[in-house]
């Protein structure tokens, strides 16, 4: 389901305007609901003030609204996909729910201001970008936070929002909407932006981390990489650790890697140990074989398709080289 682009990046969905937002909504709305969403659409803000707001806006019946926030979990279907040699399991929303949190996405990524490090769910940055910020090192020391969207609770969802401005009531609102089982969703469009706000702290407090060990630092989603030269900082372990020791969040114990030289040392699957990002030896040669492969004509017609992704993504990678 993809939506019209003049749908998801106005700030007020199918109306142009506050104003024209305000007369649909007529005396339906007190007084100071006006006023609230006079003041959230002035600092940029989507106008999530009631169930019948949004059901104005998004030409919903006001009892769907109260359904989706009240009884979250009949919104949404559950399956598992292969993750490794495990399965991930994933919460998708349905049509009326995944429209208006598609919509909170766009609005809400308008509103973060991501910090320098920051690469996962931030349009215009890549991993592969990440990757690039470690090259030339000599040592890498990388964590991963376990079930980073399920352990972001709601309340932190809620916190986090009105942080930049939300009042505690439509902050409360889009939290439910975002969230099931009091967690972000895995699988709701809106939780990338929403995990990264509510990490904001952890950000702040890593990027100290790297200045005061004089390290260069990404965050790529749930993955944390630090990268330096000379002799790898026995401290920052231990200081990366206890970062995690009283929040919702905890780290993989089983992802949690420091490489050496002469070592091979890889950051999102790309190998950073000298001047420039590249691709590992044994995925050149699956390369290789996949053009072989393609120009022979020898691949199945519904595998062409995943072939030339992989293609494509080389690609990416050598033009952020010479980039």
């Amino acid at each position: 389901m993809r939506l019209p682009l003049s749908l998801v990046t106005s700030q007020f969905f199918v109306f142009d305007s506050v104003e024209e937002l305000l007369r649909a909504l007529g005396s339906s709305i007190s007084a100071i609901e006006r006023v609230q969403i006079s003041d959230l659409a002035s600092r940029g803000l989507p106008p999530v003030t009631s169930k019948q707001t949004l059901s104005v806006m998004f030409g919903l019946n006001p009892g769907l609204i109260w359904s989706i926030l009240n009884r979250p979990a009949k919104h949404y279907r559950n399956f598992e996909i292969p993750k490794g040699r495990s399965v991930r399991s994933i919460d998708a929303p349905r049509v009326a729910l995944k429209i208006i949190q598609k919509w909170l996405s766009v609005q809400l990524q308008n509103v973060y201001a991501p910090p320098d490090h920051v690469f996962g769910f931030v349009p215009g940055r890549s991993h592969i970008k990440a990757a690039k910020r470690h090259v030339n090192s000599e040592w890498v020391f990388s964590v991963d936070v376990r079930n980073f969207f399920p352990s972001t609770p709601r309340l932190l969802v809620s916190l986090a929002l009105t942080k930049v401005g939300f009042t505690a009531d439509s902050a409360e609102i889009i939290s439910r909407i975002a969230c099931l089982r009091e967690t972000l969703a895995q699988g709701a469009p809106t939780s990338p932006v929403l995990s990264n706000m509510c990490f904001d702290e952890i950000d702040k407090s890593l990027q100290n981390l790297a200045t005061t060990y004089g390290a260069n630092l990404t965050r790529y989603a749930d993955d944390i990489v630090f990268s330096g030269v000379g002799v790898f900082p026995d401290a920052l372990r231990l200081a990366v650790s206890e970062l995690f020791q009283d929040g919702p969040w905890r780290l993989s114990a089983s992802k949690t890697e420091l490489s050496i030289l002469p070592g091979r040392l890889k950051v999102h699957g790309l190998l950073v140990h000298g001047a420039n990002i590249r691709l590992t030896k044994g995925y050149r040669n699956r390369l290789r074989a996949y053009k072989h492969l393609l120009c022979v004509g020898r691949v199945r017609p519904s595998d062409v398709k995943v072939l030339k992704g992989h293609l494509a993504y080389s690609n990416s990678v050598d033009r952020e080289v010479v980039g």
